[in-house]
């Protein structure tokens, strides 16, 4: 599965786009006058939120080779996790280099444990409802060997719905984690010990659930994914 993401265009394009769109939030921030090492601490959750929205739409990305995982019955749970072990070899090591980077600017190490936390819980949790969202909700995507720039064929409301209930329930899922990561931000040192737990656990939870949503509406919508996949 990673070397199929290295080699095509519209996984690489995604990649390279979550740093720079984290990047780019701490320009206004800074420009409002918010303190450099408050802004430190902005850009690695949003990149752990968009690395768990990723695959929110990989089943679309195989269009009509998605017939080989139906035709040959392979098991939901199977192509859920399967379709999220790139994600998942990219996104930690990647996290694990961003996160100590961000808390050394910031200057308080104290918040490193809140920090794992909030970011876990981010990312664990945009896997999971992705992993709903990509067989209960896909929409047109621009087919193998197309630009990722390329308009696709069929457009509609249901692209825009479906990536903002992902994003959108990633964060009210990890509230809690975020909620004792401000805590801890304001000197709770407590808080950041219930932020590492509760958004790992939190992640953890809604990671499985949604694999398991996910492989029981894969195995029972085999016939209208074939539909779909014909139709983009």
């Amino acid at each position: 599965s990673l070397a199929y993401w290295l080699r095509d265009r519209r996984y690489i394009v995604n990649i390279l786009v979550i740093p720079v769109a984290g990047a780019l939030i701490t320009v206004p921030l800074l420009i409002a006058g918010v303190p450099p090492e408050l802004v430190a601490l902005v850009p690695v959750p949003i990149v752990a939120l968009f690395l768990g929205w990723l695959p929110h739409n990989d089943l679309a990305y195989d269009s009509t080779a998605v017939w080989m995982h139906i035709a040959s019955g392979l098991r939901g749970i199977s192509d859920r996790i399967g379709r999220l072990v790139p994600v998942l070899l990219i996104g930690i090591p990647l996290l694990a280099v961003l996160i100590p980077v961000a808390i050394s600017l910031h200057g308080r190490w104290a918040l490193l444990p809140a920090m794992v936390g909030v970011c876990a819980s981010l990312f664990l949790c945009g896997l999971g409802l992705s992993s709903i969202s990509s067989v209960v909700a896909p929409y047109a995507a621009s087919r193998p060997g197309e630009s990722p720039f390329q308009q696709p064929p069929r457009t509609g409301s249901g692209s825009a719905i479906t990536q903002s209930l992902v994003m959108l329930g990633a964060v009210a899922l990890s509230a809690p984690a975020l909620w004792w990561g401000w805590l801890a931000l304001n000197g709770d040192s407590e808080a950041a010990t219930m932020a590492l737990g509760g958004g790992l656990g939190i992640g953890a939870l809604v990671l499985i659930i949604g694999i398991a949503i996910g492989s029981a509406v894969f195995e029972r919508r085999g016939g209208r994914l074939m539909e779909f996949a014909e139709s983009i």
